[in-house]
This record gives structure tokens, C-alpha cells and sequence, in this order.
């Protein structure tokens, strides 16, 4: 029996997937970030400190957004059933462009927390939130992210140095998606027409249905292996 750990994207957290319907008898759990040892610990060492959340010793991992990120480095530690991403990179080439030539400028570094935070009103377009309650979510997560994390994060995702899709890798993205846009670097990605990068919530039904037929698959053979 495999347990299901959901990794959500920096500053969020359990809430960002509170809107999905999954199968009641594979067991979840959520993943909770811890702070950086400093601002240039590797992501791939940073996530040796979140393994004693994940006791299951055949698990399932799903990331969102950041989150699969975390997934991706924790799959070359846990070798796990299955890993799941959503609304996130496969490989460092999906990284837009735009954010690699902004990196050059390390404004991740001296940029002023509520100069960056200030950009909120902007946010709910750029990600995707259209009700109260997901507008709501999204404000939560950018006006209370630990500064610390924020900057180790994104210096993180623009020297990510994955090169190479993860062998059985599932990801799910949305055509719409403004923060990460779609990079068809696999001929597997499961596209979801008109996505945007909050789809778990917006769009939770049919994320929903994809990812309970993902989970019941691989929870079930892993039942019976």
C-alpha cells in the first residue's frame, strides 16, 4: 500500500488542494515546507530535510507548481511509485526565458519584500484566481511567505540544473498557464485545456478525475506487488 504525499507550491499549503475529490481509500498526506539552511542551500540538499515527513517506504509524490520541483529532487532520494506534477517543471529548459534574463539581475536578492509584494494586485490574472475564496488563498500565500524562503526559492528554480525528464514521470498542465506556460518537452504531458496555473482549484473536478484514475492505478498495483 503506497501513501499519497501532496507538495504545494512556496508559501501555500494543504488549503491549495482542498478543492479536489480523490479516492477516500489511498491515504494522503500533505508536505509542509521548512526554512533554508541559508539562501544558497541546493534545492537537491535542501529536500533531504523534508524526508522524515514521508514515512511510507513506496510512496507516491505530487507536487504543484514549486512543489514538483521538490518532488522531482525527493524522487532521486525515494525512488517512489510514482511522481506527479502539477502546473510545475520537468526539466530546467521549461523555465520561460524571461525569468532567466530577470535572474541575471539577482533581483531575487536585493529586491525590497514589500516592493515585490506589491505586485499582489496583479497576481490573481497572472495565477489563475477568480473566486473570492481562491483570491483569498493566493493573497495568504504572497502576504505571508516567509522572506527567507521566497528568496531561496526563486534563486533555486532559476539555477535548477535538471536537465533530463524523470523516467515515469506524469505531469498535468494547463494550456493557459501564465507563470509556467505549457513546454512540451514530452509527448506524455496530460494538457488541460484552458488551465491555468491554479487549475487544482479552479478547474478541481477534472484534476480531480485525472488524478484519482493516476492514484487508484498505482495505488492498486502497488496492493498487490
Amino acid at each position: 500500500m503506497s501513501k499519497a504525499y501532496f507538495i504545494s507550491g512556496l508559501g501555500a499549503d494543504w488549503r491549495m488542494f482542498q478543492f479536489l475529490k480523490l479516492p477516500d481509500f489511498v491515504p494522503i498526506e500533505h508536505v509542509h515546507w521548512v526554512e533554508p539552511a541559508n539562501i544558497d542551500e541546493p534545492l537537491s540538499k535542501y529536500v533531504h530535510r523534508l524526508t522524515d515527513q514521508i514515512t511510507d517506504p513506496d510512496p507516491i509524490l505530487v507536487g504543484m507548481s514549486y512543489g514538483g520541483l521538490a518532488a522531482i529532487e525527493l524522487s532521486k532520494i525515494l525512488r517512489p511509485r510514482k511522481t506527479i506534477l502539477i502546473s510545475s517543471l520537468a526539466t530546467r529548459h521549461a523555465l520561460p526565458t524571461i525569468y532567466r534574463k530577470l535572474g541575471k539581475t539577482h533581483l531575487h536578492r536585493w529586491m525590497p519584500l514589500k516592493l515585490m509584494q506589491s505586485t499582489y494586485p496583479l497576481a490573481p490574472f497572472f495565477f489563475g484566481a477568480h473566486t473570492p475564496q481562491e483570491k483569498h488563498l493566493l493573497k495568504g500565500a504572497i502576504l505571508h511567505i516567509n522572506e527567507k524562503v521566497l528568496r531561496w526559492s526563486l534563486g533555486q528554480l532559476l539555477e535548477w540544473p535538471q536537465e533530463d525528464i524523470l523516467p515515469g514521470l506524469v505531469q498535468i498542465h494547463g494550456t493557459r498557464d501564465r507563470v509556467l506556460p505549457l513546454y512540451p518537452d514530452h509527448s506524455d504531458i496530460i494538457k488541460i485545456e484552458g488551465g491555468e496555473h491554479l487549475m487544482v482549484m479552479h478547474q478541481a473536478d477534472e484534476i480531480s478525475a485525472i488524478l484519482s484514475k493516476i492514484l487508484e492505478e498505482t495505488w492498486t498495483k502497488a496492493d498487490i506487488s
